[in-house]
């Protein structure tokens, strides 16, 4: 079995837990697959047996293992809900040391949303259009009623990940479903930029416009447009 390189000294219980969920994914470890003991982990890390415990506890908790008395510790799950969650609060914990990662994550929402919406507008739905003609008739509300730019934020938000909810990919929707509160925090910071909401109105208007007409190219290039925008306005807030 392949282990992580041993805590040269005694960390606090989470850190050991990172290493026990390392363990698990390089062992390609499935539900029922066997953990190796609190005193054999202890060792491999070279840490303490209580911060084993703690660390087991951890991971209970979160629904990833289960300690069978007198049988030992089994992988419980480790299904894409809950790695994705665990990189979300990575990620959200992480960006308050370094900003410039809110930049990466809109390099990652061009890499997605811009083929997603593509495919999209091949065909879209009835109900994806009404849905998103919905949402774009909140925004406008939330525009005129004196700028309400937090609740304007969320539907902004709510209006993407619609679209990636129309592309079917399980994987992808997970993985928006987990950086929703990275999303809604890129679009704050650029919310309150003078004249950020009128473009930003207006690139939702257009995107709609162009699904309704099923204009794959227009769409792409119109959504691609929208989050460099973005991008550039995050880039001159972090200057």
């Amino acid at each position: 079995m392949k282990v992580v390189e041993p805590i040269k000294r005694t960390r606090v219980p989470e850190e050991v837990a990172l290493a026990i969920e390392k363990i698990i994914i390089d062992n390609n470890l499935q539900p029922g697959d066997r953990l190796p003991s609190q005193m054999e982990l202890s060792r491999t890390l070279n840490v303490g047996t209580r911060s084993v415990r703690e660390a087991i506890k951890t991971l209970e908790a979160r629904g990833l293992i289960e300690t069978h008395q007198g049988k030992g510790i089994y992988i419980k799950s480790n299904n894409l809900d809950y790695f994705l969650e665990v990189l979300n609060d990575s990620l959200i914990f992480d960006i308050y040391k370094d900003r410039d990662l809110l930049l990466e994550l809109t390099d990652v929402r061009k890499m997605i949303e811009t083929n997603v919406i593509y495919e999209v507008a091949r065909k879209p739905g009835k109900e994806l259009l009404q849905m998103l003609l919905e949402i774009f008739d909140n925004m406008e509300k939330a525009f005129e009623a004196g700028q309400n730019v937090a609740a304007y934020n969320l539907l902004d938000v709510k209006f993407h990940k619609t679209i990636i909810g129309a592309s079917g990919n399980k994987i992808i929707i997970t993985l928006y479903k987990y950086l929703s509160n990275l999303l809604k925090k890129s679009v704050t910071e650029t919310g309150y930029m003078e004249g950020s909401l009128e473009e930003g109105f207006q690139d939702h208007r257009l995107i709609i416009e162009a699904l309704v007409g099923r204009n794959p190219q227009r769409a792409k290039e119109l959504m691609e447009k929208h989050i460099l925008s973005t991008r550039e306005k995050l880039q001159s807030l972090l200057m």
